[in-house]
């Protein structure tokens, strides 16, 4: 037994199968990872070897698409067990995972179905299948699923199940819930059909039993099959209509009676991605409190379910894990974010290193696929990468002794990874504090992920036994004086100050220097700026009571946020900050700000106080003054690219990697 974690890391068996520990790796679909490609790659199968190495139970692959005659989705992901060309791939995929004493499942989801007017795959026209003849987001007519069309899918799904054991798979999930079809069937919101498909309880749950009753067929016992499914629509809480119809925690106990054994563990998760709002609450964004949606998998077994049930969303802290098994509101855990940001996040709390987990920011960088062309992980830039470190490792005897110009997040990063690889590093820092842009970002309440992150990485600094210099400004003559053997310049970036004029006025401040004197602002704030910076700290002032208006030039908030936060971003928004996009402030003066609105109006608003919130420009000139100090160098963070943590984090591994 543990000794701090009994319940954590007591094993438990499902059917025949032992896992070590009660922690999954939920299934995030690493898209820009893998593409096209149906067979896993080697990059692919190092990303998921990385989390077996780390101590996770069960490591599940994401994003198996059960829609045989659907085309490859473009820019998605498109792994594919059918064909037994690609097999011994998924059988070495396997066997990797297993030998670090994992188990493996893969997820099996399906977001759309594709009939063809002739009948079979290419003959006539493709067209999709709809659960009740209701048209399409585009208003194209799709005809309701027919008998002999269920059938045909529930039989793929069997096919599947058997392939994945075949090939060394320890389980399957059947994504079930989150709006998919699936989970349609279920829900009278979605489901208006009156055949044997629709209408009683008994009938909208015809068609998942029938898909779970062609896998057991066909497998038996031989695999696990883990079904994830919606504690909750949220209709009620995202305020949508007919919300009473819900499938709720009730609907959800009894389909899980109803199912019995043919399903042997239930993933109990939240939302519809049909639902406005919903998804940013189903996965969770900075705005969601801690494990936020396990109310609904302690509702669903105390309602008195047959299977285990495990309960995800949010989960980071070992502490919270514990305490939710301990207290019988789940039997297992499961991390997606978690365990991208510190795959070693199990191993780490089962040997007493929990203060050692990279905690997760909730950035959504690692599922941003629509517009990123690398998979990345804010917090960890290690992820994505693993094939290409484990091809060039760092071959680094340590016991250089490097100079760290700020001690921002860029410059912890880089003393961290340089103490962890051996050298001796020094952090200079002109202010009294650790942190740079750190701690005025990290400030309101809702970014309490981000101030965990900047707390671990003080906290890693000090048990590393870093030399920090605080109160101290470092020059290229200290720097040369003292004989270092490299220097990283991660000396920031200082806020774009736009032309306006009365920018200058003792009434205007930059947005970091609101946060710690906000009883000096007045009551009425206007935000010149409503990128993502500008927005925050526009709820934050709001937080402490203050009247906002936000103007920005764009004709839309934030447009470089992930649209899960930034629809939880302005949705809050909407109730307390007056906003005015498309818009060109003209003036600023003691007690107002004069701008023209998107139609070319001048408008006047009353100021006691003017925040700045435009970018900023990086310290180039400053860095590149480092260069000659010592025979390596390299600039870091903001200073080479001001933009956010991945690239702190990305640029100071980068270049500790390269001593």
């Amino acid at each position: 037994m543990h000794p701090k974690y009994p319940n954590l890391f007591s094993p438990l068996t499902v059917g025949n199968v032992t896992y070590k520990n009660r922690i999954f790796e939920a299934p995030a679909t690493p898209i820009v990872l893998q593409q096209a490609e149906p067979y896993p790659t080697e990059q692919y199968t190092e990303y998921y070897c990385e989390k077996a190495r780390g101590g996770s139970a069960n490591v599940c692959v994401a994003g198996h698409i059960m829609n045989p005659n659907g085309p490859a989705l473009p820019g998605w992901h498109n792994i594919n067990l059918r064909n037994p060309e690609y097999r011994h791939y998924w059988a070495q995929f396997t066997d990797k995972i297993h030998y670090y004493g994992a188990k493996c499942s893969i997820e099996f989801l399906g977001f759309t179905y594709h009939g063809w007017t002739g009948g079979k795959k290419g003959e006539g026209t493709p067209f999709i299948w709809s659960i009740s003849g209701e048209p399409g987001p585009d208003g194209s007519e799709r005809p309701a699923f027919t008998r002999e069309a269920l059938e045909a899918i529930a039989e793929d799904y069997a096919n599947c199940a058997e392939i994945a054991m075949q090939v060394g798979f320890d389980g399957i999930l059947i994504h079930g819930g989150h709006g998919l079809v699936l989970h349609r069937f279920l829900s009278p919101l979605w489901n208006k059909r009156t055949d044997e498909f629709g209408g009683s309880f008994e009938n909208r749950c015809r068609f998942p039993l029938m898909v779970l009753d062609a896998i057991r067929k066909r497998v038996g016992k031989k695999l696990v099959i883990e079904y994830r499914i919606s504690g909750s629509e949220l209709a009620d809480i995202c305020e949508f209509p007919n919300a009473e119809e819900q499938f709720g925690p009730e609907d959800v106990a009894r389909f899980l009676n109803l199912a019995g054994d043919r399903i042997d563990i239930a993933h109990i998760s939240a939302g519809n991605m049909s639902i406005p709002h919903s998804e940013a609450i189903m996965h969770p964004t900075i705005f969601a409190k801690p494990a936020n949606n396990a109310y609904l998998a302690k509702k669903v077994k105390e309602l008195g379910v047959p299977q285990p049930v495990l309960t995800l969303g949010a989960f980071l802290e070992p502490e919270l894990m514990e305490k939710t098994l301990e207290k019988g509101e789940a039997d297992l855990i499961a991390m997606a974010r978690g365990t991208i940001a510190d795959p070693n996040l199990p191993n780490k709390a089962r040997t007493g290193r929990e203060d050692e987990i990279i905690p997760c920011i909730k950035c959504f960088n690692c599922l941003d696929h629509s517009r990123q062309q690398l998979y990345r992980c804010s917090v960890n830039p290690t992820v994505g990468r693993e094939k290409f470190l484990l091809d060039h490792p760092n071959h680094t005897c340590g016991g250089k002794k490097i100079a760290i110009i700020g001690g921002g997040p860029a410059g912890m990063a880089a003393a961290i990874y340089a103490a962890q690889l051996g050298h001796v590093p020094t952090i200079f820092e002109k202010s009294d504090h650790l942190g740079g842009k750190l701690v005025p970002a990290s400030t309101a309440s809702f970014k309490y992920d981000l101030r965990r992150f900047l707390d671990y990485q003080i906290h890693m600094v000090n048990k590393l036994l870093v030399e920090v210099r605080l109160d101290t400004e470092a020059t290229p003559e200290m720097i040369r004086k003292e004989g270092f053997d490299a220097v990283l310049a991660a000396v920031g970036a200082d806020a774009f100050l736009p032309p306006i004029p009365g920018i200058h006025g003792k009434n205007v401040r930059i947005a970091e220097e609101c946060y710690d004197k906000m009883g000096e602002l007045g009551e009425n704030i206007v935000l010149i700026g409503g990128g993502e910076i500008g927005c925050e700290t526009a709820l934050a002032l709001t937080e402490a009571g203050k009247h906002v208006t936000v103007i920005e030039m764009l004709p839309e908030l934030s447009p470089e946020t992930f649209h899960l936060t930034r629809d939880i971003m302005l949705w809050n928004m909407g109730k307390c900050v007056t906003s005015f996009t498309g818009a060109t402030c003209k003036e600023i003066t003691e007690s107002s700000v004069r701008f023209a609105d998107k139609d070319g109006k001048e408008q006047v608003i009353p100021a006691d106080q003017v925040i700045i919130s435009a970018g900023m420009r990086s310290r180039a000139a400053l860095a590149e003054s480092f260069r000659d100090a010592a025979p390596e160098f390299r600039a870091i963070g903001d200073c080479c690219l001001a933009k956010n943590v991945r690239i702190a984090t990305q640029t100071a591994f980068d270049a500790v990697m390269n001593l």
